[in-house]
């Protein structure tokens, strides 16, 4: 069963009401051609856009009617296997953790969720 939580990156100050973030490092966004492809056994493999990332995580946008969306839950560690055009750090196979699904409401991105994945480690073959 899907647990969809909401966005926390941002706080509002209270003296004067302004979002401040609360992300520890800069997101890369805007990229070219860089994926993820996560397999479960016995599934096909999936391949996600790849919207944000850091070297400790990324956020993929998924169709809200992708069945991979039925097969996860938060908390969850996958394998994930960062596809960088360019070869920049993230790239490999990794151990992640699923830290939220949560429901798009901006109009670019209207039909999809947000999966925000950790990095808990590389795997090395």
């Amino acid at each position: 069963m899907n647990k969809i939580s909401k966005l926390n990156h941002m706080q509002r100050d209270s003296t004067n009401n302004i979002a401040k973030e609360k992300r520890s490092e800069p997101r890369r966004e805007k990229l070219r051609n860089y994926r993820i492809e996560i397999k479960f056994v016995g599934k096909p493999i999936y391949q996600f856009r790849v919207i944000n990332v850091t070297a400790k995580g990324a956020g993929l946008l998924i169709k809200d009617d992708s069945a991979f969306l039925k097969m996860i839950e938060v908390g969850q560690i996958v394998e994930a296997d960062f596809i960088s055009p360019k070869g920049t750090a993230p790239s490999g196979l990794y151990n992640a953790e699923i830290k939220h699904i949560t429901k798009l409401d901006m109009p670019e991105h209207k039909g999809h969720q947000l999966v925000g994945l950790s990095i808990l480690k590389k795997v090395y073959n």
